[in-house]
Order: structure tokens, then sequence, then C-alpha cells
């Protein structure tokens, strides 16, 4: 009987299907897990009779078949989006939209919407699948931080050794007001702290001197390194004697008359260089309690400018280098107009040469509050990698010691023309099949492509409420097919009784 078989069918069919359902309810918390369903079609039917044309004299039939039961029409994957859970790991990604996590196994590539990713203790921290260990693939960003996506996808790490190499100051920002009320010849001054070729700070004083006209001096000068160092040699001092440091290889003195507890007068002579890479050091001369701090200031012209600044705990001598000098104009109305040949250079000691732009371009001359400042400079000092971060492009950001940032690579993602024809793998991975076609290479922003949802994961697309429903419809289907296999069974019997 055909109906036995027909409802075998049915019977595998319905199975099939709660096959499907059972394993899509298991993974209704499975991160990224895409839900089957399952469809059927008729099998092929048993002709009896063909149809039949119509005459003149007899109208037309119809044909006669009966069916051989039921097998599976498709097995298809639902790729709607999943709901979004943040988890607060800087590692985890969702994809919002279409797009596959790229990952590899050498030269294998299995594509996934699980993004529980993490680094594992290799030496350059390899960014990988939690769940199965696969390395993520995108695209490495170069020394400028750069990412070129034309370029070949690869596998993405974190290294802790990532620096920024250090950048010399190039440019100089000033900004605020200089207040036009300033009387003649009053004189503020700026200091600034920028960088040369080997990361170190280098001072550049710049001072402004109000000259009337709605014009305003400038004058840069170079602070010099002030590192103290140890004198060599030391005589004993008496009232009314020498006190003399000898300590450098030059020939220039310089003294100065202090008074001792008693009142006399003591002639001091410091025995210093200020050539070569002595500049600018500190010396400190215990004459407790009269100490005298002096600052050089070399002039444009050859000479050198000596100035007492006060009392304190240390004698100090700083070497101020005069690098340039100019004028700054403004408008009638208050606004910037010129400042010719604002640019200094310095040559600090095992560095290269730098040549700093001074922009006085945000300054204004108005009848207000002297707010006129330093702004920004465009150098920095080397940096170490600190910390990282993935934004919704799929840019791993690194953060430096120098406190910059700076792009270290992006996560790439695929495309497919047909996504359900992708077969899955394991560990809720799919690899194309002949079907799905082949992958499309891109990132995250880039037209046609999601968005990355950073420190979230995506979870399974399971609606229960829906899988119970078409639980319950398969069991009754199945329990009808069973129903067909009983009742042929009986009229079975009843065909052996008509022997008795």
């Amino acid at each position: 009987m055909r109906s036995l078989f027909a409802g075998v069918s049915g019977l595998k069919t319905h199975q099939t299907r709660m096959d499907v359902i059972g394993n899509n309810i298991a993974n209704v918390n499975t991160v990224g897990y895409k839900a089957s369903r399952v469809t059927f079609k008729e099998m092929l039917s048993q002709q009896i009779q063909g149809a039949t044309a119509p005459t003149e004299t007899r109208g037309g039939t119809n044909p006669q078949q009966v069916g051989l039961g039921v097998t599976l029409g498709s097995i298809d994957v639902r790729h709607s989006q999943g709901n979004t859970q943040a988890t607060g790991y800087i590692t985890d990604l969702a994809i919002e939209g279409d797009g596959f996590f790229i990952l590899g196994y050498g030269s294998q590539r299995f594509y996934t919407r699980a993004g529980a990713f993490g680094l594992d203790n290799g030496t350059d921290g390899n960014l990988v699948s939690l769940i199965n260990g696969a390395r993520v693939l995108g695209y490495k960003a170069d020394a400028n931080g750069n990412v070129d996506l034309n370029a070949p996808i690869e596998p993405l790490y974190i290294s802790t050794s990532e620096t920024i190499r250090p950048r010399a100051t190039t440019q100089v920002i000033f900004a605020g007001n200089l207040d036009n009320r300033t009387a003649q010849n009053s004189t503020i001054s700026r200091s600034v702290q920028v960088y040369d070729s080997r990361g170190r700070e280098q001072t550049i004083e710049v001072s402004f001197t109000a000259a009337g006209d709605n014009k305003w001096n400038w004058k840069a000068s170079w602070l010099l390194d002030s590192t103290p160092f140890a004198p060599g040699g030391l005589d004993h001092m008496v009232v009314g004697g020498e006190y003399r440091v000898e300590s450098v290889e030059n020939d220039l003195k310089l003294f100065y008359l202090a008074t001792d507890e008693n009142g006399n007068k003591v002639r001091h002579e410091v025995g210093t260089s200020v050539d070569g890479p002595n500049k600018g050091r500190v010396w400190t001369i215990g004459t407790d309690p009269n100490t005298v701090t002096i600052e050089f200031e070399k002039a444009l012209a050859d000479g050198s400018e000596l100035e007492a600044v006060g009392s304190g705990s240390e004698m100090r001598f700083t070497m101020k280098e005069q690098l340039a000098a100019g004028t700054i104009t403004f408008n009638s109305d208050g606004t910037f107009s010129m400042a010719p040949n604002a640019v200094v250079t310095l040559d600090p000691a095992l560095a290269d040469n730098m040549t700093v732009e001074l922009d006085f371009t945000k300054f204004t001359h108005y009848a207000d509050t002297m707010t006129a400042k330093f702004l920004s400079q465009n150098g920095y000092t080397n940096g170490t990698l600190e910390s990282f971060s993935i934004d919704q492009n799929g840019r791993i950001v690194g953060s430096f010691s120098n406190g910059l940032t700076r792009t270290l690579g992006q996560v790439a993602l695929a495309r497919f023309t047909n996504p359900a024809g992708l077969e899955r793998s394991d560990s809720t991975m799919f690899v194309e099949s002949a079907n799905s076609g082949q992958a499309q290479i891109g990132a995250a922003g880039v037209p046609g492509f999601g968005s990355i949802s950073p420190s979230s994961l995506e979870m399974s697309n399971v609606d229960l409420s829906e899988e119970f429903t078409d639980m319950i419809i398969t069991q009754r289907g199945f329990q009808a097919n069973s129903r067909i296999i009983t009742s042929s069974d009986e009229m079975l019997q009843e065909l052996v009784n008509l022997k008795r």
C-alpha cells in the first residue's frame, strides 16, 4: 500500500523538522547562532491516467496521479539580526546590519557573527575567537595609523611593544588678546615646551612688548638645560677671603659679593663654562643664609647679559639664548595683520636642528583683558602602548604614554550575495558554498556593510514562541502520519481476514 510508505515519509520528515526545532531551542543562548527552518515538498507522484484533450463529441479529462509521500524541501538558515547584549569587554564585538567576521585557521577562512574575541598570550597578543581559537582577520595600519582597505587581510595582533616615535615641533600657535590699553614698553612673557627630534623637552620663552601704533615687538629665547652637576673642587672660605669652585674646563669666571653672618663682605669666584655640553647646568653654592640666583641670556650680538633674580636656596645659572625677534602688526579694528619672519631655529645637543614657526595669527588687539597665551604645538615625545579600544568602524585604536592615540588596525567584514547559501561549520562558523557566492571583503562603515557595536555580543536570533508553536504543529503532524500507518495496517489486516 502506497499509504504506508507515504506515512513513513511523513514520519521521517517531521522527525527531521523536530530535530531542527530542537537544535534551535538548544542554541537559544548561543552567541551569534542563526536559527534554521524546515520546509517540505511533495514526492514524485505516480500517474494512473494521463490527461486527455476535448474532442467534438467528448470533453477532456484531467490526469489521475497518486502522491508517494513527502520529503524535505529545504533547511534554511534565517540570517536575521539577533539582540545585542552589552558585556563591557573591550574585545567583544557585535555586527549591526549585514556582514560576517572573518576568522582564519592558516589558509582556511571561516565566517561568523559570534564576536567573542580576546587576546592570546603570544608574543604579539593575537586577536582570536575565544570560542575556537581561530585568529581574527583584518587590516594592519602603517606607522602613521593609516589603513588601506585595498590591502590583503591578515591576522590581527596587538603588540605591547608598539611605540610612537618622537616628533620634533615645527609649529607653535599662540592665541588670545593683547590688550591695546597696555602701556608702551610693558612686557609679558609666555613659556612654551617644545620637543626635539629625540623627544626631549626644550623651553622657548617668547616675550611681547607693547610698541604702540597697533604694534607689539616679540622676542624668542631658548632656555637651555639646567641640569645640576657636582663641583670638582672647593677651597675653604675665610672672612675676607675667596670662595672658589673649579669644575669645568673654561676660563670664564664670575665673581659676586655676599655678606657672611658677621656682616663682612665675601667675594666669590665661580669657575664655570657656557660652552659645549655644560650649557645651562646648575651650580649650588652653600653660602647660607645668603645665596644669589644668576641668569644668563645670550644676545644676538656677541656677549651675555648677567641678571640677578633674587635670593633662594641655590645658585642657578640659566643660559637664555635669544633666537629671533620681530614685530606683530594689527589692523585698526583689532584683528591680526602680519608678523613676518616669525621663525626660530634651535640646535639641541645630540638631536637634529629644529626650525619652529611661531603662529601669531590667532591674536587680537582689543581694549579688553590680557589673555594672550600659548595654545598648542605639534611635537611630542616618544610613547609606548598603554591600552586600546575598538570603535564602531572596527578600528583598533591604541592609547600611548605620551597622551596620543593611533590606529593599530581594523577588523575586516565579509558579505555574500546569498548568505543563506553558506554552509554551517562547527563553533557557530560558516564556510562558502557553491550557492553563497564569493566573499566580498570590506570593513564596518563601508556602504553595504554593517557597523560594529563595541563591547557587545549579538545573541541568538531564536524566537522561542515561534519554536514552541512549530513544535506543536510538528508533533501533531507526526501523530497524523502515524495514524496513516495504523489505519493502513488495519486495512491490510481486514484484507488478510477475507481469507477466513
